[in-house]
């Protein structure tokens, strides 16, 4: 009798096990690639276990724009905004589940577990370039015209509305010095030290110096000493450079629920991307 009650037993904790509810997570990522999409509004970042159907997912409500800058950027998760979720699914995930802007209906979610406290923290290296020839160690952390503009990505480096690369000629090492000052010119507010500033001697107020021409003999009025005709401008040309952004994620301190179940995660590191964003910024410096 003992015998049959333990077989019946048996039946009964094998049958309560495979009704398909039980299931098993390994939590594990630390092979999956890091992945990205959408933008300001709603960036999400996931990475995917297809081996064991498995995700985590981080979502980042922020409206600024997170990769031209180099900056280190925390994130306080509240489950809505900025929220962290691990997912179990009947079978692997695609990039393309996180990356519509509504969820397909298949795979299957069989566990949701949101992160809804913890912080995200995301550093941004950028790297940043004028395409002026001058090697950025030279120019450090400079910004000669005050313009918030670093001058090793800063197109104009003494905002005088004539580009640094025509101010520093065909040598880089030995730039242009036109009035002999000891200041390269891609440094120097006034060119031919007629006590009118570069900018300024721009007649036509096309905001470009080097098309105002008084003596064809000698060339553009700002590079003349005998010309000083002064025209106010209090406005600098449009900028641009080259930008490349690598990315380093982690989440510390989290928890995430499910019910009653839970999750505590002290730090999960997400991984990285390399060039996340490359491109060129346009922009136009305040006077």
């Amino acid at each position: 009798m003992r015998k049959i009650l333990s077989i019946l037993l048996l039946l009964l904790v094998l049958m309560a096990c495979d009704d398909g509810d039980v299931i098993v997570t390994s939590f594990d990522f630390d092979d999956a690639s890091l992945q990205n999409c959408g933008g300001p509004g709603s960036y999400v970042f996931f990475k995917i276990n297809s081996e064991s159907n498995e995700s985590i997912s981080l979502k980042l409500s922020t409206q600024d724009s997170i990769f031209n800058v180099g900056d280190t950027l925390n994130f306080q998760l509240n489950g809505s905004e900025n929220a962290l979720n691990y997912r179990t699914f009947d079978v692997a995930p695609t990039a393309a589940y996180f990356c519509n802007s509504i969820p397909p209906t298949s795979p299957t979610v069989l566990q949701d577990f949101i992160g809804d406290d913890g912080t995200a923290t995301l550093f941004v290296v950028a790297l940043r370039d004028d395409g002026d020839g001058i090697d950025e160690d030279t120019e450090s952390q400079l910004d000669t015209d005050l313009d918030g503009l670093l001058d090793f990505f800063d197109f104009d480096d003494d905002g005088d509305n004539v580009p640094t690369a025509f101010e520093i000629g065909d040598d880089p090492e030995n730039p242009m010095d036109s009035d002999g000052d000891m200041i390269p010119d891609y440094l120097d507010p006034d060119d031919d030290n007629d006590g009118v500033l570069t900018r300024e001697e721009d007649t036509n107020m096309d905001l470009d110096p080097r098309n105002d021409i008084t003596d064809e003999n000698v060339g553009a009025d700002y590079l003349n000493p005998d010309v000083s005709v002064q025209t106010v401008i209090e406005t600098y040309i449009e900028h641009s450079y080259s930008t490349s952004s690598d990315i380093d994620l982690f989440v510390n301190n989290v928890v995430l629920t499910n019910g009653e179940e839970q999750i505590t995660q002290e730090s999960i590191p997400f991984g990285s991307i390399g060039a996340i964003f490359s491109g060129t910024v346009t922009i136009t410096p305040e006077f």
